[in-house]
């Protein structure tokens, strides 16, 4: 049987449009449709879009986010609706619209039920998949059945671990992978990165030090495996360990991706965030003590928050060095709590997907008006990837940094090209 799936392209604001670093979950069921004998191609439209017309294959399975569920809805119509299976996060959160789509709708992980749809043994319109036990059981991806897709990558992606207990009000993570931790042990991982060719490894777990025995194992084989540099996701709670930190960086990890998410401690509470400024000022310094940048993630927008938070953020990242930053626009992904309480408080005045990216501002915030929201992050974006701070790193010969607020600058440049207008502020009522 022939089987193509699709990863939608991302919106103009997403880095990894930029980097071209394929969503795991499309390569793992790929992976595991091929080895039970079928013919599997792999589409990432960041990296290559095809011609649908030609493409003649007996299951269309394409994989949605929140931002990208339009495309692929659109990509969905090209094809009949009884070739077409959709998952992923946001079908997983709203099956019952997608199911609008396709045949079949797959809620929560599909590993372990996708052979069974495929072959026909599991014809429901909604199927829940189980989460996966025992990650070790995974195969490990097979990145040469995306199109276009050029080996070694730049970076590959890794996945040890899936889960999170931690339930901020704003993630959709635990929606889709539970409160639980799970984790691959290291030895299966090292084996998977004894074939991994690109020196550039993201690990893409939501909190790679979750498990810190786990971690220290694998940790020391990447120091034996020697000139191999990698990015992780950690909480703040991370760098108190400092020992843990140490071998982090004689392992090779160049970045730490951070979320930090705010310097209003009462938007932290509310959040639920469990951490606190002086814990966030901490990491910081700990982090950038072993020589590790970092890429602090911040979520604007919450009922505390005014012009000024914007602006402290921007401060508190400059004060502090944080290498990059990302000032995302609290979004109220459904199935959350934070887009059930504005739900319930009519605040939100746009569910136009593609715009729920976390740069456009979609709901009325308390404090300010949406525009001045959506303006001022903006601003304060152009602030800190401004071409004279660019030039400042390069001339300091901090070249690394240097180009990622290139990146950043250009991300920017082309948001606002695109999104000149701010047509969707109509919506709200007050910007007519």
């Amino acid at each position: 049987m022939k089987i193509v799936l699709i990863e939608p392209g991302s919106t103009i604001a997403n880095v990894y449009s930029k980097i071209s670093m394929p969503l795991l979950g499309p390569v793992y069921l790929g992976t595991i449709l091929k080895n039970q004998g079928h013919e599997v191609e792999i589409y990432k439209e960041d990296i290559y879009t095809p011609d649908y017309a030609g493409i003649k294959a007996d299951i269309i399975g394409i994989s949605i986010l929140t931002a990208t569920a339009n495309r692929g809805y659109e990509i969905a119509r090209k094809f009949p609706k009884e070739k077409v299976i959709i998952g992923g996060v946001h079908a997983s959160l709203v099956p019952q619209e997608a199911r609008r789509f396709a045949r079949q709708v797959v809620v929560g992980e599909a590993e372990g039920v996708i052979g069974d749809i495929v072959n026909g043994e599991v014809r429901d319109e909604i199927v829940y998949g189980k989460p996966v036990e025992n990650l070790d059981l995974l195969p490990y991806p097979d990145f040469s059945l995306i199109k276009g897709y050029r080996l070694p990558a730049f970076i590959t992606p890794v996945l040890t671990s899936r889960g999170c207990p931690f339930d901020c009000s704003f993630c959709s993570v635990t929606k889709m992978f539970g409160r639980t931790y799970r984790f691959r042990s290291a030895e299966n991982i090292r084996k998977e990165l004894l074939a991994v060719r690109s020196k550039n490894i993201f690990f893409c777990d939501d909190n790679f030090t979750a498990n810190p025995k786990r971690t220290r194992q694998l940790l020391e084989f990447l120091v034996r495996m020697k000139k191999r540099h990698w990015a992780c996701q950690v909480r703040c709670d991370a760098a108190k360990d400092e020992s843990l930190l140490a071998l982090m960086a004689r392992a090779g990890c160049n970045t730490a991706c951070i979320g930090f998410e705010s310097v209003n401690h009462k938007t932290l509470e509310a959040y639920d965030k469990k951490q606190t400024i002086e814990e966030i000022i901490h990491a910081i310094g700990s982090f950038h003590k072993k020589k590790i940048k970092i890429h602090g993630m911040f979520v604007l927008g919450g009922d505390d928050d005014d012009k000024k938070t914007v602006w402290d953020t921007l401060r508190f990242a400059v004060r502090h060095k944080i290498d990059t930053i990302q000032m995302m626009i609290l979004t109220p992904l459904p199935g959350t709590k934070v887009y059930e309480e504005l739900e319930k408080q009519k605040r939100i005045f746009s569910r136009d997907w593609s715009l729920y990216d976390g740069q456009h501002i979609v709901f009325a915030p308390k404090l300010l008006s949406a525009r001045e929201l959506q303006m001022n992050v903006l601003k304060a974006y152009a602030r800190f990837y401004s071409v004279y701070n660019t030039l400042v790193l390069f001339v300091r010969l901090h070249f690394r940094n240097a180009f990622l607020r290139l990146m950043g600058h250009k991300i920017v440049k082309d948001w606002l090209r695109h999104n000149r207008s701010m047509r969707w502020l109509a919506q709200e009522g007050i910007f007519s």
